[in-house]
Order: C-alpha cells, then structure tokens, then sequence
C-alpha cells in the first residue's frame, strides 16, 4: 500500500524517509549540480552584460543596439521554450541536461568570433536556443527528488546560481576583460560548461528517475507528488495544461516576474557604469556584487523560510505569504529616480532583488506543480512566456533610454510589475483544492 504524503506539510512520512535515506548524499549531489549548471548559465549571460561598455565601444553600439542584441537572446531563448518542453519530456534527463549545458558553453564561447552587430545578435540568437532547456530541466529534477515543503529550498538553491553567477562575473569578466580581451573572457567560461556536463554524467547516473527514456513513461510510484496544490484533476496532456486555470495564473507571474529578473541581471552594469557615474573596475564590481548577493539570500532565505512556516501555516500559505513579502521589498525601486546618493541607490536596489529571491523560488515551486506528468511541458511553456517578455522588456527599456537619457521610466515600471505578478500567484493558487496524494520510492 502507497502511504501519504501529509497534507499540511507535504514532508514523507518517516519510514519512508528511512528507506529513501541512501539517496540523500546523492540528493544533495545533484542540487549542487543545478546550482553549478543554472550558475553557468548565467555566467554565460553576464558575460555580455558586464563586458556590455567595451563590446559597444569595440564595435561602435549605443544604447539602442544593445537592447536589441539582449532581446535577440531572450526572444530565441523565450520561443523555444514554450516547444522545447514536449521533446524533453521524451528524453531521460540526465542525458538532455549533459548535451544542453555542453551546446550553450559551446555556443557562448563562439561569441569570441564575432566581428560586427549581425553576427554578434546570430551567436546571442543560438546561445537562446541552448540555454532554453535548463529550467524546464532543472524544475524537472526537483519535482522527482524532493517533497513539496522542501522544494522551494531545493529551488532556491538551484535559482541562487543566477545570483551568485551574477556576482562572480563581474569581478571575473572585468579581470578578463582588461587582461586579456572580452573574447577571451567568453571562451573561458565556455570550458567550464563542458567540465559540467563530464561531471553530471559522472555523478547523476546512480538516480533511476533521471535515466528515464521518457518523463511521461514515469511510473507514479516514482512521482513525488503534491499533496495540497493540484487541481482536483491534475492536467496531463498538453491539451488539459493548455486549458488550466494554474497554468494561466501562473503565466501571469511568469510575464511580470521574468522580465524583473532579466532586468537586474542585464541593465545594471550598464546603469552602474554610464548613468550612475561608477567606474568600470572595481567600484563597479563591487556594488553588482552586493546586488547579486542580495538576490542569493533573497532565494535561499525564501525558500528555507517556506519550508520553516509550513509546519504551521501549510505549504501553500506558507509560499504565499513569502511571496507577498517579497512583492513589497520590490515596489521601492521607482524611489532610485530621486536619489543622488549611488550608495542609497545601491541599498534600495539591494532590497529589491532580495523580494525578487523570495518571490521566485515560490514561483517556480507553484511552476513545477501544474502538471506532476509533464513537468517540462508546463515549465518550458510557462518559462517561454516570460522569457517573450523579458525579451520585450529588454526592447523597450533600451529604446527607453535612449530616448529619455536616463532609467526613471525603467524603474518605475520595475516597481509595478511585481504588484501585477503577485495578482496571478492569488489566481493561479486560488484554483488549487486540496487532494491527498500518495509517493512510494521505487
């Protein structure tokens, strides 16, 4: 007989824990392993962003070509996401995620061929097309390995290599870029991608579920399933993902939230460097450092204090609340366009990528729940939607400021959004009944 998962916590029971015990170092193996991946990725991201001032002064950009160049990323990373997602959910992921990580390493380090504005955006154009696996993947893993109270940990874990990946990289990439060359500091980061991928076929291949041949051919007695988020029916088929109200409210989160993160990740350099008068050198990577720090306690204090508040207030209650704390730290932003102090600005952008650590590890937990069967269907197709508007949001504060010579319209914009995606948090979980569920570790 399959036990329950607790309805209230979402913990396994004890003496199914017992017997999942021996997988525990692995466990923690393999979120070390996203963490490392999703830390790549966006060192392969960052690298463009922080060497943005050089490569526009190398190839004569302004402002307006690179918002274009950040949108060609994001619009190829957004449009094959939303399809990506069926094909990986017809492949075993251990082997998906090893070639993923090997093609966009490959593919970022080719852009230390470019020569011009076309063949820059091309090589931006595939690096998208790479990247778009890792979510979907990473989200994937999660949902097989860990129960439902610790899953926005085992997210903030993994989430914190986009902040982390942000603060190494502008120490590292400036050190690059003024030693050698901003070429060189892409090729770099390419050689350790692959690195990776030897490293997840080496030391993932112990977990059955991740050499499955197929995500939907998953038996559910190897399914951690939730026990207080699905819709009485949990979709299955795309058609059913397509029609759910989680999936909907979530897409609204996603088309908020994502465009934020892109945001801070990718402007800020610029900003630092160009509008608010720091140096491109070590005042500069110090105050990304302090941001993208933030960011990393913001994701992994968020989802230890999700699991912390779910023995009391229950798992869904719980992600909400931190999700709402975090919707407030970000609607301070639009406050930086009356500072003169760079260190106040520092301070209040700082408090605005920790609310958006506390709000994203909730986000991709409720992501990861619409569809237990097809996990990278519904996360590719969520994490393609906002990736389209990230990409979008890019466009738009690039010809912004160009226009208007300044990030004002930027920031305000960036201290609404958040008010909006927490809008389709409330309607995606208000949709979610709750449903006893059974786990049993093959």
């Amino acid at each position: 007989m399959p036990s329950p998962v607790c309805r209230e916590c979402g913990r396994i029971p004890s003496t199914l824990a017992s017997s999942g015990a021996s997988h525990g170092r692995h466990d923690l193996w393999v979120c070390a392993l996203l963490f490392l991946a999703t830390l790549l990725n966006y060192l392969d991201r960052q690298t463009i962003s922080v060497a943005a001032s050089k490569i526009a002064q190398d190839f004569g950009f302004n402002d307006g070509d690179l918002g274009k160049i950040f949108f060609a990323f994001l619009f190829a990373y957004g449009i094959t996401q939303i399809f990506i997602g069926s094909l990986l959910d017809r492949l075993a992921a251990l082997y998906a995620y090893a070639f993923a990580v090997a093609a966009w390493s490959m593919a970022g380090a080719a852009v230390a061929l470019a020569h011009g504005f076309w063949s820059l955006l091309l090589l931006r154009v595939l690096l998208g097309v790479c990247e778009s696996p890792n979510w979907p993947l990473a989200l994937r893993v999660v949902s097989r390995i860990f129960p439902p109270s610790q899953r926005s940990l085992a997210n903030g874990v993994f989430q914190s290599g986009t902040s982390i990946g942000a603060l190494i990289a502008p120490p590292v990439i400036i050190y690059l870029t003024n030693v050698y060359s901003w070429r060189f500091a892409f090729v770099t980061v390419g050689v350790l991608g692959i690195i990776w991928s030897a490293l997840w076929l080496h030391g993932v291949r112990v977990r059955p579920e991740l050499r499955l041949e197929s995500e939907q051919a998953a038996p559910e007695t190897q399914m951690v399933e939730t026990a207080t988020f699905l819709p009485p029916e949990s979709p299955s088929s795309l058609r059913e993902i397509l029609s759910s109200r989680s999936l909907w409210g979530l897409m609204i989160a996603t088309c908020f939230l994502n465009p934020l993160q892109y945001f801070y990740t990718t402007w800020l350099p610029r900003y630092f460097h160009k509008y608010a008068g720091v140096t491109f050198g070590r005042e500069l990577a110090e105050r990304l450092i302090a941001v993208y720090l933030a960011l990393g306690l913001g994701l992994l204090t968020g989802g230890a204090l999700v699991a912390l508040l779910s023995r009391r207030l229950g798992v869904v209650s719980s992600r909400k609340t931190v999700t709402a704390l975090g919707a407030l730290c970000m609607v301070s932003v639009p406050a930086i366009s009356r500072l003169a102090s760079v260190n106040g600005i520092t301070a209040v952008i700082c408090l605005a990528t920790f609310g958006l650590g506390w709000f994203m590890v909730n986000y991709l937990s409720f992501a990861s729940e619409v569809s237990p069967k097809r996990v990278t269907t519904a996360t590719g197709i969520l994490g393609g939607a906002g990736s389209l508007a990230g990409a979008s949001f890019m466009l738009l504060v690039g010809s912004s400021v160009e226009r208007s010579g300044g990030f004002s319209s930027a920031f305000l914009m960036a201290g609404l959004m958040p008010l909006v995606a927490l809008a389709g948090i409330w309607f995606s979980t208000s949709a979610r009944q709750p449903r006893r569920a059974s786990i049993r570790r093959s």
